[in-house]
């Protein structure tokens, strides 16, 4: 995996984390998620950089600080970064199917009402 790619990774999970943890294994970013909060462990160094970027999504330091971190956990653990890599293939590979024109619906977050549409024609009052 190369270092954009592991960026992105820690990218998504720093600014998708708090979702991924409502959502659990149930959606493809729920399950990278958990795939790297289970390798990191609890109380680790690893694991305090991912809390970190939990806690300041917005601060981008934290994200490169996450992706140094994830390299380096995959630069000792082949295993892992296979599976990182598998599952970092199947979150893109969500996106795409909608790129290509299917309808994938994906709402996530709080509201307290949701519309999700496609091809409508004509006009919409709410």
């Amino acid at each position: 995996m190369d270092d954009q790619i592991v960026l992105a990774v820690a990218t998504a999970l720093a600014t998708k984390g708090a979702e991924a943890l409502g959502a659990g294994a149930r959606s493809a970013i729920g399950s990278l998620f958990s795939l790297v909060r289970s390798r990191f462990g609890a109380g680790t160094r690893e694991s305090a950089v991912l809390d970190a970027a939990l806690a300041h999504p917005q601060e981008q330091w934290r994200h490169t600080a996450l992706a140094s971190t994830l390299a380096d956990v995959m630069a000792r653990d082949p295993d892992f970064t296979a599976a990182l890599t598998d599952e970092w293939r199947r979150l893109v590979r969500s996106d795409v199917v909608a790129v290509q024109g299917e309808v994938v619906n994906h709402f996530s977050g709080t509201a307290g009402k949701v519309v999700q549409a496609r091809d409508v024609q004509g006009d919409i009052t709410f």
